[in-house]
């Protein structure tokens, strides 16, 4: 399984839009690694966790055809996670020889509301016929060929069912934590006993070197909680690979001082542009 960082920003992107801070006068003097855009992440060529507003942009960077992918797996409603009017040019006249014909988008009720409507006005319903959208509850395993597909309760939004995601394929999980704050270990007991065995985890790193502790998002210290709490459960093992994602321009430290945070608790920093295989 592959796993391409598209992008490894939280809501406001780094540097942030309308931003002036010190952080983000940095960002844009460095480039490369210190840009970052609003989170996704691609799985071997058929699977995206997320679809920000960045999707297009990140299709032209990083050289991925967006009509070869099969499934959409969204976390929640906000707009840097599902943009779903992109949806409205999956087909003719915008779009033509699509690679698959049929893309599966998996949410909760609130996204699955918020697509129909937001695609509602412009949609064709030629292009409208080859989407399907599911909608989910945490803890309901999917069957896509031979990827499995858990999506677990997400601690995010007070009035949204919010998710992430673990994925496997070919007996080879990831866990995809890229917005949420800190997880009962309740909820990794329960993806144990449903086999949930993860190479690589994606965590929130929202608030940079921080403990955030239990809230909407996470920093690096309770990332390397979760960590030893997945550990305990026996959801990961000691070769499992650590990444932090969906950093902030809050953050005040850059990439590579992240990274130096980051490095005696066996993370990886992830980039824009980053793939890693497991």
């Amino acid at each position: 399984m592959k796993l391409k960082f598209l992008g490894t920003a939280a809501a406001e992107g780094v540097p942030a839009v309308f931003c002036n801070c010190d952080n983000c006068k940095r960002a844009r003097l460095l480039g490369g690694k210190d840009i970052r855009t609003r989170s996704q992440i691609l799985i071997d060529a058929d699977t995206l966790f997320d679809f920000p507003m960045d999707t297009y942009m990140h299709a032209l960077m990083h050289g991925v055809d967006l009509s070869a992918v099969k499934h959409v797996l969204i976390s929640h409603s906000h707009m840097d996670h599902c943009y779903p009017q992109e949806f409205i040019m999956r087909g003719g006249p915008f779009a033509h020889e699509l690679t698959e014909k049929i893309v599966e988008v998996i949410c909760n009720d609130k996204v699955r509301e918020m697509f129909l409507a937001d695609t509602a006005r412009e949609i064709r319903p030629e292009v409208r016929e080859n989407i399907s959208v599911t909608r989910v509850r945490p803890f309901e395993r999917l069957n896509r060929g031979d990827m499995t597909i858990i999506p677990l309760p997400a601690a995010h939004t007070a009035n949204e069912e919010c998710l992430v995601y673990y994925v496997e394929r070919g007996g080879v999980g990831a866990l995809l934590l890229n917005d949420t704050g800190v997880l009962d270990g309740d909820v990794y007991a329960r993806l144990y006993d449903m086999g949930g065995r993860a190479k690589a985890v994606t965590f929130d790193c929202t608030y940079g070197v921080k403990r955030h502790g239990p809230g909407r998002h996470m920093g690096l210290l309770d990332d390397v909680d979760q960590a030893e709490l997945l550990l305990k459960k026996g959801v990961i093992d000691s070769r499992t690979k650590l990444i932090c994602t969906h950093l902030s321009h809050n953050n005040a430290h850059d990439y590579a001082a992240m990274q130096v945070e980051a490095d005696p608790f066996g993370f990886t920093v992830a980039y824009d542009g980053m793939e890693i295989t497991i």
